[in-house]
């Protein structure tokens, strides 16, 4: 049920996101979803205003929530290509990659989809050449301090864990991790959810 208040909130933030005005937005979009916390656009265009805002950890948040929302893949698809497009845009070609592939799974038609991963893995592949030198040096460090990408997930990963679903949240840490060096020092919080995902699922 939507509240008046919450559909007026949605379209003062809109305007205030026409006319440029990105923190006036985010502030009506989070009042608009504190009323209304299942309209998944509402996520989406605060996702937008956050990454305006270059808020890139609370952008991608916004978005997995709205891909959790979303019933279309369409409209999940778009949730994956706006990461993506955050994560390319602060050169993080592989976590980038990851997710343009996400959106190319859910939406094959998507060109700008198909034309970003073609860039991000072309660029990833540039990095890579550089890192291998590198490499080499890495292998007694530390966990790496964890990017602004690893920082959401985990964030994402413990609203699922909050409401028990373990399983989710471990998948959604290994896709992380697989696409961002840096999830690895949130390794203990990763090995706590998969001792307790496999505990649910015996």
């Amino acid at each position: 049920m939507l509240t008046a208040s919450a559909v007026n909130d949605g379209r003062k933030a809109n305007e205030a996101y026409e006319n440029g005005n990105y923190e006036e937005a985010e502030q009506l979009y989070l009042s608009a979803i504190e009323q209304n916390p299942d309209d998944g656009r509402l996520y989406f265009n605060l996702g937008n205003a956050q990454a305006k805002l270059g808020k890139v950890e609370k952008a991608i948040q916004s978005y997995m929530e709205f891909r959790g929302l979303a019933t279309s893949p369409q409209d999940k698809a778009k949730a994956e290509y706006n990461i993506g497009t955050l994560l390319a845009e602060t050169k993080k070609w592989k976590p980038a990659a990851t997710h343009f592939k996400g959106a190319l799974k859910l939406d094959p038609t998507d060109l700008d989809a198909k034309h970003n991963l073609e860039r991000s893995l072309a660029e990833q592949q540039k990095e890579e050449g550089n890192e291998d030198q590198q490499q080499e040096n890495q292998e007694n460090q530390p966990p790496p301090e964890p990017s602004q990408y690893a920082i959401a997930m985990k964030e994402q990963a413990e609203k699922l864990v909050a409401q028990r679903k373990y399983a989710e949240a471990y998948n959604l840490m290994q896709r992380a991790l697989e696409a961002d060096e840096t999830v690895r020092a949130f390794n203990d919080f990763i090995e706590r959810t998969k001792n307790v995902s496999d505990i649910n699922s015996n």
